[in-house]
């Protein structure tokens, strides 16, 4: 798997072999420009989607005090959560439960619901880069690149064309992803099974 070097060198590769680095330390333009924006890149192209690799579940506590917003219950927001995909109720399945994110009165970031006892499904925050999918490295290395190419080249088609390319791979690793598993088929129309 690669290492955030790689991944950064494969980013600026799809720009063009005039740029180059060895180390994201070194004192030059390139790894300037990648540690301003490697980490939120990162971390905004895993929140897009929901991730198989960065799939987790979480059963937290329930908070006391006064619920906004008036739902029933108040729980922490995950420290190592990106996105809350959804909550998972296991008496109900495929039933979704209504949430919603915002901040008590201590202005503690939490997850509001109706659901008591809530298992939390959501996207982790991965930073190590051999847990990525290798999609998802390739799609990382692509959205970089649209980030990097005007600040490097200063070349406004090479920047449209890394744009145009990073929105193509990304959705082409979102879709190998989303087919990851198996999906429940939808019962027939009564009109459908009527005839059978």
């Amino acid at each position: 798997m690669a290492s955030e070097v790689q991944i950064a060198k494969l980013a600026l590769q799809h720009i063009g072999d005039r740029f180059d680095i060895s180390d994201l330390a070194e004192a030059t333009p390139e790894a300037e420009q990648v540690n301003l924006v490697f980490d939120d890149t990162r971390d905004a192209l895993l929140r897009q989607h929901p991730w198989n690799f960065a799939t987790k579940y979480a059963s937290p506590a329930a908070l006391t005090g006064t619920v906004p917003a008036n739902w029933d219950y108040m729980y922490t927001y995950p420290t190592d959560a990106l996105r809350i995909i959804s909550i998972v109720d296991p008496l109900e399945a495929g039933t979704p439960i209504k949430f919603e994110v915002g901040r008590n009165a201590s202005d503690i970031k939490v997850v509001m619901t109706d659901q008591a006892d809530a298992e939390l499904q959501y996207t982790q925050r991965i930073t190590d880069t051999v847990e990525f999918d290798p999609e998802f490295t390739l799609a990382l290395s692509y959205a970089l690149a649209a980030k990097l190419a005007m600040p490097l080249t200063g070349e406004r088609e090479i920047a449209n064309d890394m744009e145009v390319m990073a929105r193509n791979v990304v959705n082409s690793a979102w879709e190998t992803d989303s087919n990851e598993g198996i999906e429940e088929t939808p019962p027939d129309a009564e009109w459908i099974q009527g005839r059978a």
